[in-house]
């Protein structure tokens, strides 16, 4: 190649419309393909402007709802985000506007099946909360805790208002809340003061009413026949009988039988009472219905319990004779007598002591009331007595309930209280070897045994009621002649002529 071709080479290359005008067309049908393509866009968006929101589908997401659903078999947001509240759906599928649920075959409900938790409701639906009553803290300050309003909360002690009285409220009485989920007011309450004592509030209208629930009980006759070995609190364990089941069967003897010294071992008893149970828990019995005690010291008795009119329930005999009582009641239903009246060497001075009163053990918490009316003199903590409360009865006679743990309602000095009624429950307070109550009983400033006095004569029934008597008599008498008496489990006290610890005898005070 020439020294000119050599230098025209690169001209040729350049200056050629064959190498230099084909790129220049090609970049115009680059651009105009472009322009062409940017149109068809520009439309289809500006198509898919022009279409409802509620009608756009990304088949992608749709896929990867319909996958997860498969495996969750929940329901799942569109891509968008949740579903706006107050969308309408399709009545047909569940779907709602802006999102939508996939059916799973076999899978648990959609959450378009569930009723909305965020709905108002009835009691049933309503948002339900549990509480306890604990001690020192005030019932409406417990519903404050679960977060009712102070006003909400005196408006469902309002409702209650002569039915329950929450100054009786108990530590350990459990109480159940339901608040409506929107506005949190309270739809239904419920207090448990006791298995048969439910007492419940409703809302009805703007207004919430209470009421006392009915709760039906069990009650069945229970026979029971025994051979007493030790005492006659032991005899009835061994039956499987409620330790409360002792005071009852001593209560009705008590003017009869000296169970400190007349009680001996081989003594046989038979009775006859009405047990309470809901659902099968034993609530507690019943007033004793007919009753036979045979004794080698205090001989053969035999009680029937009767109605006669107006003059209130007592024990007859077969003759037909009330049996004698005392003008005063024993204070509680205790389980044993745990210590008797009487010079006793001290468990805890270490010495010998009158113990001027008796001892009832029973179960903390337990009821005590006046044996007799009267004005209460003393109602605070008094040194070893713990908690007592005296009651001065007219006539100089007092009596006096020590260890308490709590007094009964509105009980203070100067208060007038009826027989029966309730002034403190058993404790352990004190110089205490554990839960009971001491009673004791004075008499013109001299303390005297409770359980002797002033034992009023026994009465023939009215004339009138004689043949219901003996009706009763022959009825009952059979069934507690009927009653087997069960050997005793144990070996007989050695010492016939010792004290055999009559209700299980103990040395607490």
């Amino acid at each position: 190649m020439t020294t000119e071709e050599q230098r025209t080479e690169p001209r040729e290359l350049e200056g050629d419309p064959a190498t230099i005008e084909e790129p220049a067309a090609s970049k115009r049908a680059v651009l105009i393909s472009a322009m062409v393509l940017l149109g068809l866009l520009g439309g289809v968006v500006g198509l898919f402007a022009a279409m409802p929101e509620d009608e756009v589908v990304d088949e992608a997401d749709s896929s990867i709802q319909a996958a997860a659903a498969d495996w969750l078999g929940t329901p799942l947001p569109d891509a968008g985000g949740e579903t706006p509240l107050g969308s309408e759906g399709d009545p047909e599928t569940g779907s709602e506007g802006g999102g939508g649920y996939e059916p799973v075959a076999g899978g648990s409900p959609t959450a378009a099946e569930e009723p909305s938790p965020e709905e108002p409701g009835d009691a049933d639906s309503a948002t339900a909360r549990h509480g306890v009553v604990k001690s020192g803290v005030p019932v409406i300050k417990s519903l404050a805790g679960l977060g009712l309003s102070a006003g909400d909360a005196q408006r469902i002690i309002n409702a209650l208002e002569g039915l329950f009285d929450f100054r009786q409220a108990r530590p350990g009485h459990e109480f159940e809340l339901r608040t409506e989920p929107d506005t949190g007011e309270p739809v239904y309450f419920r207090y448990e003061a006791s298995l048969t004592d439910i007492y419940v509030v409703r809302k009805k209208g703007d207004s919430l009413v209470g009421s006392k629930e009915r709760i039906r009980t069990q009650k069945k006759t229970r026979l029971f026949g025994g051979t007493i070995a030790k005492s006659l609190f032991a005899a009835l364990a061994d039956l499987g009988a409620h330790p409360t089941l002792t005071g009852k069967i001593v209560d009705v003897l008590s003017t009869q039988v000296n169970f400190y010294k007349e009680q001996r071992p081989g003594d046989t008893f038979r009775v006859m009472i009405e047990e309470e149970s809901l659902d099968g828990e034993f609530l507690g019995y019943g007033p004793v219905l007919a009753l036979e005690y045979r004794g080698v010291k205090s001989g053969i008795k035999r009680f029937f319990r009767f109605e006669a009119g107006k003059a209130g329930a007592t024990y007859y005999d077969e003759k037909g004779v009330s049996v004698p009582r005392s003008a005063i009641q024993i204070p509680l239903h205790y389980t044993r007598l745990s210590s008797p009246f009487g010079y006793r060497f001290h468990p805890v001075l270490k010495r010998k002591k009158l113990h001027n009163g008796v001892d009832f053990a029973a179960a903390p918490g337990t009821p005590v009331w006046a044996c007799a009316s009267g004005k209460v003199t003393i109602a605070g903590m008094k040194g070893a007595n713990g908690n007592l409360v005296g009651i001065d009865h007219g006539d100089g006679l007092m009596s006096f309930y020590a260890h308490l743990s709590r007094f009964g309602p509105r009980i203070r000095r100067g208060a007038e209280v009826k027989q029966r009624q309730i002034i403190g429950y058993v404790g352990n307070t004190g110089r205490s070897t554990g839960p009971h109550l001491h009673w004791g009983l004075k008499k013109n400033g001299k303390f005297i045994d409770p359980l002797k006095y002033k034992i009023r004569p026994g009465r023939p029934v009215p004339a009138r009621y004689r043949a219901q008597l003996k009706k009763i008599i022959g009825q009952r008498g059979a069934k507690l002649d009927g009653t087997r008496i069960a050997a005793p489990k144990g070996p007989m006290a050695n010492d016939p002529d010792s004290d055999p610890g009559v209700l299980g005898l103990e040395e607490d005070f």
